[in-house]
């Protein structure tokens, strides 16, 4: 399966307005994913039971260590993608998969809130552990996979949804300031359109984020109230636009003389450390961070609205990034 292709047709059904018809795209994705975790997990636990049973802690170790490294051989079959790849599109597609939920009349009242409680914090986890080798651990302690015949049938809850809602508060926090900030207002768009804006959980998101809530309903807005809106969006285009074109104008300025065919080992290491952001003495993990990071921030959703010249610029630097992180990848065997 081609998830990143599906992901792209999910998202552009989405930029529709076709919220329905996107959200079970996003969903055959999220369920693909969820089904390779959740084959090798339980492969392993079959396997910790059967010949780790008189130790807790050794059979939590054991596959604490071999599910990362099961899951991407997995990955690599089943997608064609190593193990960050799949991160930065399980986040990618839990993003709009929860988008669809939240601005889809149907969706946000059949589903029920608890499973959307727990869907937050499994994208919250995937942002907040991005670089990281225990991303696929992180997400196993807040749910199960339960898959037979190749299938997933549910996702198990393993917190209490009182420990839930208190780690997505304090994990709104955290991704305030950073390029996922969106995710908070979405997530108070949903709260308001299931009836739940006065719970501790709206109210203290609602805190977190302040000025930067824009509230999205299916409600009609007064004349004023849609006037105010549109002005604040036509300015925060324009300011996303300004901040966008001055960074790419001031970093891409001298990268268009290179040719990979012809540069020595020495000159792709400092251009492509160049693009990576790199300097000094940088760790594997790092490396992998910086370029989730960065191929996060020039996906197409994020910059959709800011015209043909710095989309072409944004898919450009995106080429540009996958080809240092390939090399990267072969040169250091990250």
């Amino acid at each position: 399966m081609n998830i990143r292709k599906l992901r792209e047709t999910a998202d552009f059904v989405f930029e529709q307005k076709r919220y329905d018809e996107a959200f079970y795209i996003y969903d055959a994705i999220y369920k693909n994913v969820w089904t390779a975790i959740g084959t090798t997990h339980s492969a392993l636990s079959g396997f910790s039971q059967n010949y780790l049973n008189s130790s807790f802690k050794a059979s939590y170790e054991f596959k604490n260590m071999f599910v990362p490294q099961a899951v991407e051989s997995v990955c690599k079959k089943w997608f064609d993608m190593d193990t960050d790849q799949t991160l930065n599109e399980l986040a990618f597609t839990t993003y709009g998969h929860l988008q669809c939920i939240s601005y889809s009349p149907e969706l946000s009242i059949t589903i029920p809130s608890d499973e959307v409680y727990n869907e937050f914090l499994v994208l919250h986890t995937l942002v907040l552990e991005m670089g990281s080798d225990s991303w696929i651990n992180s997400l196993l302690k807040i749910v199960t996979p339960v898959v037979e015949n190749n299938k997933l049938i549910k996702l198990r809850p393993n917190l209490k949804i009182d420990k839930v809602k208190q780690n997505i508060i304090e994990n709104s926090a955290r991704i305030k300031d950073t390029d996922w900030y969106n995710v908070n207002l979405f997530m108070l768009d949903y709260l308001f359109n299931i009836g739940d804006n006065s719970s501790e959980l709206f109210t203290s998101v609602n805190d977190i984020v302040g000025f930067y809530f824009r509230q999205r309903t299916h409600r009609k807005s007064s004349r004023k109230e849609e006037r105010t809106y549109t002005q604040y969006e036509k300015y925060e285009k324009y300011e996303k636009y300004e901040r966008f074109e001055k960074y790419e104008r001031r970093t891409s300025s001298d990268t268009d003389d290179f040719d990979a065919t012809k540069a020595t080992d020495f000159e792709k290491a400092k251009y492509y450390g160049k693009l990576l952001g790199l300097s000094g003495k940088v760790t594997k993990s790092y490396i992998r961070k910086r370029y989730l990071d960065l191929i996060s921030k020039y996906h197409p959703d994020r910059v959709s609205d800011l015209g043909d010249e710095l989309k072409a610029l944004a898919e450009k630097k995106t080429k540009q990034i996958n080809a240092a992180y390939e090399w990267f990848k072969q040169k250091y065997k990250l």
